[in-house]
């Protein structure tokens, strides 16, 4: 604990959230209990100090599992009295919406997160699906907009379709950063769908570089999915960590001593920003951004740090700035993963062989995210430690050569671009039609999944803490 002191306060946190979230008690009583918990944690601070560490340990978390579960109830539109389905009626409605993302294109419409802020000019609050007809009209639409839209809410879905000539676009936001941040991301977008690179890897590398994957071939995606490497379409840790690696390996030449790491340092959360700011400012993106920024600034101010408490520390900011990231898949998967590699750090230092490394680490990362894949996808994908030993090591090399064409989308580029996606292609597809490639996993009961989370979980730390003591001995026998 006095290593990782935020680890448990993270945890009471997150303990909190859920309870907050799935308890719905009244603002007055969750404050109530922070108010009690916070009073016997003074209390013992003041009167016994040291003699009642286990009572003092006790009652923090409590304090900590209060704030969450508050701040959650704070957090939650659910909760509040404003949300859009106490407003919406079986009748069409009169809706204002803003944009919380570009429109992505669908099948037969094009779907985008908004938030609803008046109906029938009364002020509300809460988010809801958009399903807008395709054509031209919805593709100008961009993150910020403003609508107003005629329709029929669907309440219990949260969802709303409407044809072009059922909203009007009222105004557009120019001034914040992620309507620049958006604005520049289409713009590279149509650069890239402008170039010569083939339209089945184009969609690829835009994925990898710009979050989008409006433009990803369905049986292509399938591929990827069946493979168990999906997360290399999705800009998130791994990506940001890639590009930090990269950055940092360019970097090289200035030295481990103080100016140097500063130097390095600099320009490697220069990189990292300037890549989140590409992507459009999206909520995976600088979920990772900001993990790695942590681990880059301890590295620069030369400070031995646990990894865990800075990802600890993360996600107490993230979620005492969002408490609803909790139950954000991409969020738990990404925060998951990450904790799973750090946790397998003794294991990865017991070969130097770069295969070794490469399988313990995606064998940790799929390990920790396996329950949250099972109860979001119901897929298990069996082959999946083949897929990522081969394409993890060399997916430098893809956003590399996809940063490449983004930045200068011309015969040479897509050239370059072309084999390392045409390679991967082949690789999942031979993998994805193997026998068994997939194995569904609908049957599965909550009991289960949570008899599976406390097993990977038992089975990971007490490997870390053994592993960890080994590594101990060693260092005080050298």
């Amino acid at each position: 604990m006095r290593r990782i002191p935020l680890v448990p306060v993270a945890l009471a946190l997150i303990a909190g959230v859920a309870v907050g979230h799935l308890v719905a008690l009244s603002l007055v009583a969750w404050a109530l209990l922070l108010a009690i918990a916070a009073i016997a944690t003074g209390l013992i601070l003041l009167f016994f100090r040291q003699k009642a560490y286990s009572f003092l340990f006790v009652t923090l978390m409590l304090t900590v599992f209060a704030l969450g579960a508050l701040r959650c109830h704070m957090g939650d539109p659910r909760f509040d009295h404003r949300y859009w389905t106490s407003y919406a009626s079986e009748k069409s409605s009169f809706l204002t919406l803003r944009l919380k993302e570009s429109p992505i294109p669908r099948e037969r419409s094009w779907k985008v997160l908004a938030e609803v802020e008046e109906i029938d000019n009364q002020r509300c609050t809460g988010p809801l699906r958009l399903y807008l007809r395709k054509d031209s009209t919805a593709a100008t639409l961009r993150y910020g907009d403003r609508l107003l839209a005629h329709g029929y809410p669907d309440r219990e879905r949260g969802s709303l379709y409407v044809t072009s000539d059922h909203y009007l676009l009222v105004s557009r936001d120019s001034t914040s950063l992620r309507a620049h941040s958006e604005a520049l991301r289409m713009s590279l977008l149509r650069r890239m769908q402008s170039g010569p690179l083939e339209h089945r890897y184009r969609g690829v590398a835009e994925a990898m570089t710009l979050g989008w994957r409006g433009d990803l071939e369905k049986d292509l995606q399938a591929q990827f999915r069946d493979a168990g490497i999906m997360h290399l379409l999705c800009v998130s840790g791994l990506h940001v960590g890639l590009l930090a690696a990269i950055v940092g390996g360019l970097m090289a030449w200035a030295g481990k001593e103080r100016r140097g790491r500063i130097l390095r340092g600099s320009v490697q959360l220069l990189a990292l920003w300037t890549f989140a700011l590409l992507t459009g400012l999206a909520p995976a993106t600088v979920r990772a951004a900001l993990m790695f920024s942590m681990f880059i600034i301890n590295n620069m101010l030369g400070r031995r740090t646990d990894s865990l408490n800075l990802l600890a520390f993360a996600a107490i900011v993230m979620l005492m700035i969002d408490p609803l990231l909790l139950f954000d898949t991409g969020w738990q998967l990404s925060f998951s993963a990450v904790a799973g590699i750090l946790l397998a750090r003794p294991a990865i230092r017991l070969h130097r062989n770069i295969l070794w490394q490469a399988s313990i680490v995606s064998l940790a990362a799929t390990l920790a995210t396996l329950p949250i894949a099972l109860a979001s996808f119901h897929q298990f994908q069996p082959y999946f430690l083949i897929a990522n030993i081969i394409i993890v090591p060399a997916a430098g090399i893809l956003l590399a050569c996809s940063i490449l064409y983004m930045a200068l989308p011309c015969t040479f580029t897509a050239f370059l671009a072309h084999w390392p996606l045409w390679f991967c292609d082949r690789l999942t597809n031979g993998i994805s039609n193997l026998p068994g490639a997939v194995i569904t996993t609908d049957n599965l009961s909550p009991w289960q999944l949570t008899l599976l989370t406390a097993c990977i979980i038992i089975l990971m730390i007490t490997i870390y803490i053994w592993l960890n003591r080994y590594w101990q001995k060693q260092e005080t026998i050298q």
